[in-house]
């Protein structure tokens, strides 16, 4: 009776009906999400799998290779990291903004962007720095899963090694800077700015007279017209003015400054040992002299001359945006694969000269791209007054 009387209520069994299905859904929710949960998490997992990663062919037949022979793949220790422990990070926010980026990687290869051997090793080069300048905005995160400076047991590496690390620890350097190409083959760091230097120079026009302007490459100097033997090497990169053209020649000058007892090499600025040629017949070799100067410092005696001279028509560049990017260029892609890339006023500019010397046999750059590099950099060193390109007086 007290059954009856309860569902006769209005609402009575509607009510308890009610109560109990809040619970029903509730767990029905609990084990939907659960699921869907586990599901996403476990597709995304899938995607991070060394198998996922080289299933294409134009992974599985270049940088797979490479990443085998190196130590992430076989070690003393018995650990091997795979693609997704160094290209993607760990903590799940990031690893979704990372995915979601990827997406792009995707569509790139549906239509056709990167989908053979050939294409990818055309783009090596832009695909390695752009995922170079990711891990350095990132302060190398994926590579501090595994290594830290706190773990380091510095005694135990070699001592060059354990210097490296320490210095780079005390200057703040993140991974990427130093260990380049540590799975994979380095791309052809040269290939962008030889493109460059040969779009520059086939394109260019001869200089009009009056013109600015400056060679990618060594310039030999002729006391004369037609020809003959040089008197002079001008150095990559010095400015030069156009004063006269006859037929496939042109008359240069630039401003030099001779170091007392110093006679094969010119300078430009006055007091630094930044080289502008290099002089091959001092006898004919027509130097204009000016006021002499004294470097204090060093109690040595300067002399202000301009040097003047027949040069081939042909080759030359104008424009300082042009000599810039290409000069930019090579410093920023060969400079920074070992080592984090200083500023050109970071340094003197004779310590640049030391520098440079003691990276010559790990750079992949001919005489004449060093030399002009060289150059670029000691005319923007801390202690040269001029900046830039510079004008010739």
């Amino acid at each position: 009776m007290s059954t009856r009387a309860e569902s006769d209520r209005p609402g009575g069994a509607h009510t308890a009906r009610r109560w109990w299905a809040i619970p029903v859904w509730v767990v029905f929710g609990v084990v939907v999400g659960v699921v869907g949960w586990g599901g996403f998490n476990t597709a995304m997992e899938a995607t991070n799998s060394l198998g996922l990663c080289v299933s294409c062919h134009e992974m599985r037949s270049t940088v797979y290779e490479e990443y085998k022979t190196s130590v992430h793949w076989a070690n003393p220790s018995g650990v091997r990291a795979v693609c997704a422990d160094c290209h993607v990070p760990k903590d799940w926010t990031q690893k979704v903004t990372r995915k979601v980026r990827a997406t792009g990687e995707l569509w790139a290869k549906l239509v056709g962007t990167i989908d053979t051997k050939e294409k990818f090793e055309a783009r090596r080069l832009d695909l390695a720095r752009h995922e170079w300048a990711r891990m350095r905005e990132s302060d190398s995160r994926e590579c501090r899963n595994c290594h830290s400076y706190e773990a380091m047991d510095f005694h135990k590496q070699r001592p060059k090694s354990a210097e490296a690390m320490k210095t780079a620890e005390a200057k703040g350097y993140t991974c990427i800077d130093c260990h380049k190409g540590i799975a994979h083959r380095l791309p052809d760091l040269t290939a962008r700015h030889r493109e460059m230097a040969r779009r520059a120079t086939e394109d260019a026009a001869v200089p009009e007279i009056g013109a600015q302007v400056a060679a990618f490459e060594a310039v030999e100097v002729f006391a004369e017209v037609k020809g003959g033997e040089p008197v002079a090497r001008l150095a990559p990169g010095t400015p030069v003015r156009v004063t006269a053209r006859e037929g496939d020649r042109l008359r240069i000058e630039t401003e030099v400054w001779q170091r007392e007892g110093t006679v094969r090499t010119l300078y430009a600025p006055f007091g630094r040992r930044i080289t502008a040629a290099t002089v091959i017949d001092p006898e004919r070799l027509a130097i204009e002299q000016g006021e002499a100067r004294v470097v204090p410092e060093r109690d040595e005696t300067w002399t202000r001359g301009r040097l003047g001279g027949w040069a081939r028509a042909r080759g030359w560049v104008a424009g300082r945006d042009r000599i810039e990017a290409y000069a930019t260029e090579m410093y920023d892609a060969n400079c920074s694969f070992c080592h984090a890339l200083p500023k050109p006023e970071a340094y003197e500019a004779e310590k640049w000269i030391s520098n440079i010397n003691a990276m010559r046999r790990m750079v992949p750059l001919a005489d004449d791209e060093l030399s002009f590099l060289l150059g670029h950099l000691q005319r923007r060193a801390k202690d040269v007054e001029a900046k830039t390109f510079g004008e010739v007086r």
